[in-house]
């Protein structure tokens, strides 16, 4: 995906301004890609919205990428990208921050756990489907345990409370989007 600097203004589409700390680019980023999500939003502009969205944080979030973007804007000329942009793969990493330790904890222990637990409860609530639901739920909080050095409840208490909600919502929207 190919756009320039004189048509697309990363900042406008993340509606933030061009002295953006990294923290406000990546809360705004959450904060328009749940705004324009296709399975959130039905107005026909939102798939197109999303994947600019993504692109715009793409771009903004790589200190290289964000330097040559500023340059060619500057000076009104065109900025292209050498690779396309996947909108699902970066909406995906909203929860990266979760895994992100503090403290370096190369621990295996708690995400086979996980992965065991989350199968037998899955499986007792709804057969096969259901455990290999609770399989893959399991293991990727276990992994929070293991990279945090704490359960995922006390990993996410310590979040802010914009965060939480942030979190929540994107959860609640795969859960129901995926469910539909």
């Amino acid at each position: 995906m190919t756009s320039n600097a004189g048509t697309v203004d990363y900042y406008a589409v993340l509606t933030i301004a061009a002295d953006a700390t990294d923290d406000q680019i990546r809360q705004a980023y959450i904060k328009e890609s749940l705004k324009w999500h296709p399975d959130r939003n039905p107005a026909p502009e939102a798939t197109e919205r999303f994947q600019e969205v993504a692109q715009a944080y793409f771009v903004l979030s790589d200190k290289d990428r964000r330097t040559a973007y500023d340059g060619a804007r500057r000076n009104h000329q065109k900025f292209g990208l050498d690779e396309s942009v996947d909108p699902t793969s970066v909406f995906g990493n909203v929860f990266d921050d979760l895994l992100i330790p503090e403290v370096p904890n190369p621990i295996w222990f708690w995400q086979p756990i996980g992965a065991v637990a989350g199968f037998a409860m899955g499986f007792i609530i709804f057969n096969i489907p259901g455990g290999i639901f609770g399989a893959y739920s399991g293991s990727k909080m276990g992994k929070v345990r293991d990279m945090k050095g704490v359960c995922v409840y006390e990993a996410f208490s310590k979040l802010g409370k914009e965060r939480k909600s942030e979190i929540l919502s994107s959860l609640a929207s795969k859960l129901f989007s995926s469910a539909l």
